[in-house]
C-alpha cells in the first residue's frame, strides 16, 4: 500500500487481471511514479479535462492537449493500449456568463446608436470613469486629471504596480485606448461627423470599459440561453479545428455540461443523502469537514498543503461568486448555484440554479467510465482546487476510496518566465503560433520536453527545434532515394557480401536503440530520452553513408529508418497512415478540405511535365543561339535549384556525376532557400559595404597623392611657414630666416617620403587606367569586326534560302522568311 500525497490517505495499486507492459507512470496522487496497471486488462478508461470555451485557445492549452495527445499515441500505437478517451467541455461556467453578457450588451448599445452624439459620448465617458475608479483604483473626473495620472504611471508596465496587480497593465491600456477614442469621437463631431462609422470606432475601442458599465445596468435583462450557448459553441468549434491542425486525436466521446445538467443534479442530490453536502438559500455546498477524515475519507489528496487556501477556493467559485455565502465553513464549495437575473438557470429541488464548476467533470467521467476510473489527466494549475473538489465529491457520492487511480498533470507552458493566461491576454493564441510554425515543429518541442515538467516558450529556441526537424529530414531523404536506387538494381549481384563489420556493427546499435528507446518509454512516457537515442542512431546511420554507396548495404539502412519512422509517427510527429513508407508521410498540412490526399496521375504529373517542357525548350534555344558550355550549366543548376525545389524533389549531386533524387515538402524546401537567399545577401551586401568603404578609402589616398612630394611644403599655404626650399622642395629655414633644426628637418623629410608613396600610388594608377582604357578600346574592336563578319555570313546563308527576295529581308530575314530549324 502506498499513500497519496497528504501522507495520510492511502492509494492502492490496482491488482492486474492482465499480463502488464512494464509501464510506470509519475502519479500526482502519490507524487511518485508507480506501475501502471488498467483495471480491465488492456482497457484503460482516461478522463480529460477539457476547455471552458469562452475565447481562442493558446500555445499553453495546447501543451497540454499536445503532450497528452503524444503520450494517448504512445499508449494505443506503441504499448497497444485500448483506449476511451472521455474529454469534457465546460459550456456552463461564470466566465461563458459574463464574455457572452458582455458581447450580447456592447452589440446591442451598439445596434441601437446610430449617429455618434453628445449623450454616446457621454455614457462612453461614464463608463470610463467607472473602469478607471474600479479597476485602477483611481478617481478621475476630467481629461486633465486622467493626462496627470498617465504622467504619473508611464506605460502601465512600472513592475512595481504590475507586481502588487498582474492585470495592472492589461486594464491600464484598455482605460487608455477608452480614453483616446473620446478624444477622437469629441473631435469628430466638431468636424461633423456622426456618423455610423464614427459610432462603431467609439464603441469597439471603448468595448472593454463600456461592457461592464452596461453590464452593471442590464445584466438582469439578458435572460435567452442562446445568448450563452451561441458564445460557446462558437468557441468549441474553434477549439477542436485549432487541436485538428495540432494533429490532435479527437477523444473517443465528448462531454458537454449543458446536456447532463439532470444527472448532475440527481449525482448533488446523493451526496446530500450521503450527509455530505446541504443546501443554503438555494445553493447546494459541499461539506468538507463532514467529509475530510470522516469514513475512510480524505480531502485534497493531491495538494494537502493548499487545503484552506481561500484565494484558491475563491477562483474555483468563479467569478460570479457572492462575496457572502451562507456556507457552514470558509473550506465548503459549490455544487449547485442558485441562478441570478442575468443566468442561465434549470429548476432544481432546490430552486432555480446552475451546475458549479467542479460537480461537472465529476458527474459527466462518471456518468461514461463508471464508479472507478484509471486515468485523468488535466493542467498542473487544475490540481487544486478543481481535481481535488472532484476526487471528493465522487467518493462521497460513491462511497468509495479511490475514485481515480491515476493522475497526471501537464506542467505550466511560460512565456518568457510567466505563466500564459486567458484573462491576462499574454498569450499567442494556437492560429498566431501555426503562422509562425509548422505543426511538427510544434509537437517537436513538446516531445523533447518532460510533459509533467513546467516549459519556457521562448522564440529564440525555435531555432533549435527547426534544426533537429532537419536532421531527421535529411535522414530521410537520403535513405529513401538510396534505397529506391537498391531496388531498381537489387537483383544485379555482383557476387560480392555487402553485410559486413560496419553492418553488423550498425545493427547492434539498433537493437541498443529499441532497448533504450522503449525503456525511456516505459519511465513514465519519458520522450525527450526517447529523441535523444533516435537522433544518436540517425546520426550514428548519417556517418556510416559516409562510405558511400558503393560501400554500403541499404538493408541495413532501411532497418533503421524504419525503426525511427515507428517512433516518430508514434509521437504523432508524422501522419496518421499505416503506410510502410519511410519518414514523416504526407505533409501535415498537404490535405484537401475534404481530408484527402491529391494523387490523381494528371494532378502529380503536370507540374514536372511543366518543369521539362521549360528546360527542352530552354535547352533548345541556347543550342540554336550557339550558347556556351557554362550557359547550359546554369539551365542545369536552375532546374534543380529553382524548378523541382518547388515541387519538393531534390537533385543530390554526388561525385560520380551522378544525382541522388530525394523529396521533402516543398513549403519547407522553399522556406530553407529563401533564408540561404536572405543569409547570402546579408553576407554579399556586408562585402559590397566593405568593398565600398576600402574603394572610398582608396580614391581618399589617391586624391591625397595627386600632389607631388616636391611642390607639398611649397604651396601658399607653407610659405607662410617657411621661407628657403632645396632641389627637392624640403624646406630648410623658417619665416624668419632661421635655419631649421635638424629633428623638424628629419621630420620633414618623413612626411614628404610618405606623400612620395602616395604620390607613386597614384601615378601608377593613371598609368593602369590609360592602358585598360586602351585594352576596352581594341576589345569594342574586335567584337565589333566580328558582329559585322557573322552578319555578313548569315547575308549569305540566308540569300541561298529565299535568293527571291532582296534588299533588308535578304540580310535579316523577318520569321516568316526564314525556312524551320530541325529539331
Amino acid at each position: 500500500m502506498t499513500f497519496t500525497s497528504n501522507n495520510s490517505s492511502p492509494w492502492t495499486p490496482p491488482e492486474p487481471s492482465h499480463p502488464q507492459t512494464g509501464l510506470r507512470v509519475y502519479n500526482s496522487l502519490t507524487k511518485s511514479e508507480v506501475s501502471f496497471v488498467p483495471r480491465e486488462g488492456n482497457y484503460v478508461s482516461w478522463y480529460a479535462c477539457g476547455p471552458t470555451v469562452y475565447d481562442a485557445a493558446h500555445i499553453g492549452h495546447a501543451r497540454n492537449y499536445v503532450s497528452f495527445d503524444i503520450i494517448r499515441r504512445i499508449m494505443e500505437d506503441y504499448f497497444n493500449y485500448d483506449v476511451n478517451l472521455v474529454m469534457n467541455v465546460t459550456d456552463i461556467d461564470d466566465k461563458i456568463i459574463v464574455r457572452a453578457r458582455h458581447k450580447h450588451l456592447v452589440n446591442e448599445y451598439r445596434s441601437q446608436v446610430t449617429n455618434l452624439d453628445a449623450k454616446t459620448v457621454q455614457d462612453v465617458e461614464a463608463a470610463f470613469h467607472a473602469f478607471v475608479g474600479a479597476r485602477l483604483g483611481e478617481t478621475i473626473t476630467n481629461d486633465a486629471g486622467w493626462r496627470l495620472y498617465v504622467a504619473r504611471v508611464g506605460d502601465g508596465k512600472n513592475p512595481e504596480m504590475v507586481a502588487a496587480d498582474e492585470k495592472f497593465t492589461l486594464r491600464f491600456e484598455a482605460a487608455q485606448a477608452a480614453f483616446e477614442a473620446i478624444v477622437s469621437a469629441r473631435q469628430s463631431m466638431a468636424e461633423g461627423n456622426s456618423s455610423k462609422d464614427a459610432v462603431d470606432a467609439l464603441v469597439v475601442a471603448s468595448e472593454d470599459v463600456l461592457a461592464p458599465w452596461l453590464d452593471a445596468q442590464f445584466a438582469t435583462t439578458v435572460k435567452d440561453h442562446r445568448i450563452f450557448r451561441d458564445l460557446a459553441a462558437y468557441w468549441e468549434k474553434d477549439f477542436f479545428e485549432d487541436l485538428d491542425s495540432l494533429q490532435v486525436r479527437r477523444p473517443n466521446i465528448i462531454t458537454r455540461v449543458s446536456e447532463f445538467v439532470p444527472e448532475i443534479i440527481t449525482f448533488v442530490q446523493r451526496i446530500i443523502d450521503n450527509g455530505y453536502a446541504y443546501e443554503s438559500e438555494g445553493s447546494v455546498f459541499f461539506d468538507v469537514d463532514a467529509f475530510d477524515g470522516k469514513n475512510g475519507h480524505f480531502y485534497a489528496k493531491l495538494k494537502p498543503t493548499a487545503k484552506g487556501n481561500q484565494a484558491l477556493l475563491v477562483e474555483g467559485e468563479g467569478v460570479l461568486n457572492e462575496a457572502k455565502f451562507n456556507k457552514r465553513n470558509d473550506n465548503d464549495f459549490a455544487l449547485w448555484k442558485k441562478s441570478k437575473a442575468g443566468e442561465p438557470e434549470w429548476p432544481s429541488p432546490w430552486g432555480l440554479g446552475r451546475p458549479g464548476w467542479h460537480i461537472e467533470c465529476s458527474v459527466m467521467a462518471s456518468e461514461i467510465l463508471g464508479e472507478h476510473i484509471d486515468l485523468h489527466t488535466g493542467g498542473i494549475d487544475l490540481t487544486f482546487p478543481h481535481h481535488d473538489n472532484e476526487v471528493a465529491q465522487s467518493e462521497a457520492c460513491f462511497n468509495n476510496h479511490q475514485w481515480i487511480n491515476y493522475f497526471m498533470h501537464s506542467g505550466h507552458l511560460l512565456t518568457e518566465g510567466r505563466k500564459m493566461s486567458k484573462s491576462l491576454k499574454n498569450f499567442i493564441s494556437i492560429k498566431d503560433a501555426l503562422k509562425l510554425y509548422s505543426v511538427r515543429q510544434l509537437r517537436l518541442l513538446f516531445v523533447l520536453s518532460p510533459w509533467s515538467d513546467p516549459l519556457d516558450f521562448k522564440m529564440q529556441a525555435m531555432p533549435d527545434i527547426i534544426k533537429i526537424e532537419s536532421t531527421f529530414d535529411n535522414f530521410f531523404a537520403n535513405t529513401s532515394a538510396l534505397l529506391r536506387d537498391y531496388r531498381e538494381h537489387q537483383y544485379e549481384s555482383d557476387g560480392k557480401r555487402r553485410f559486413l563489420a560496419p553492418e553488423l556493427e550498425l545493427l547492434d546499435e539498433l537493437k541498443e536503440t529499441k532497448a533504450q528507446v522503449h525503456a525511456a518509454l516505459m519511465d513514465s512516457f519519458n520522450t525527450a530520452k526517447a529523441m535523444r537515442e533516435l537522433r544518436n542512431i540517425v546520426n550514428r546511420t548519417n556517418v556510416y553513408l559516409k562510405r558511400g554507396r558503393a560501400n554500403i548495404d541499404p538493408q541495413i539502412l532501411e532497418m533503421v529508418a524504419l525503426y525511427v519512422t515507428k517512433i516518430v509517427r508514434a509521437f504523432g510527429l508524422g501522419n496518421d497512415s499505416s503506410s510502410s513508407a519511410i519518414g514523416w508521410g504526407a505533409s501535415l498540412n498537404s490535405t484537401t478540405a475534404d481530408g484527402e490526399h491529391p494523387a490523381d496521375r494528371e494532378s502529380v504529373l503536370r507540374p514536372v511535365a511543366s518543369v521539362l517542357s521549360d528546360f527542352r525548350d530552354a535547352v533548345r534555344e541556347l543550342a540554336l543561339s550557339g550558347g556556351d558550355k557554362r550557359a547550359l550549366l546554369g539551365l542545369c543548376d536552375k532546374v534543380r535549384d529553382v524548378d523541382l525545389l518547388n515541387l519538393g524533389i531534390i537533385l543530390d549531386d554526388h561525385g560520380d556525376g551522378s544525382a541522388l533524387i530525394k523529396f521533402g515538402d516543398p513549403e519547407k524546401l522553399r522556406r530553407e532557400r529563401a533564408a540561404r537567399q536572405a543569409e547570402e545577401d546579408a553576407k554579399l551586401a556586408q562585402k559590397e559595404a566593405a568593398a565600398r568603404a576600402a574603394e572610398a578609402k582608396r580614391q581618399e589616398r589617391l586624391a591625397r597623392g595627386k600632389l607631388s612630394p616636391k611642390d607639398m611644403f611649397c604651396t601658399a599655404e607653407m610659405s607662410t611657414q617657411y621661407s628657403a626650399w632645396d632641389e627637392d622642395g624640403l624646406p630648410t629655414k623658417d619665416q624668419a630666416g632661421e635655419d631649421l633644426p635638424k629633428s623638424k628637418l628629419k621630420k620633414l623629410a618623413k612626411e614628404q617620403s610618405a606623400q612620395a608613396k602616395l604620390h607613386d600610388e597614384y601615378l601608377n594608377y593613371l598609368q593602369y587606367s590609360s592602358i585598360a582604357a586602351r585594352a576596352l578600346r581594341r576589345v569594342a574592336k574586335t567584337e565589333l569586326q566580328a558582329e559585322i563578319a557573322k552578319r555578313e555570313g548569315l547575308a549569305v546563308k540566308y540569300a541561298k534560302w529565299d535568293s527571291g527576295k532582296a534588299g533588308v529581308s535578304a540580310i535579316v530575314p523577318n520569321v516568316e522568311t526564314r525556312p524551320k530549324a530541325d529539331n
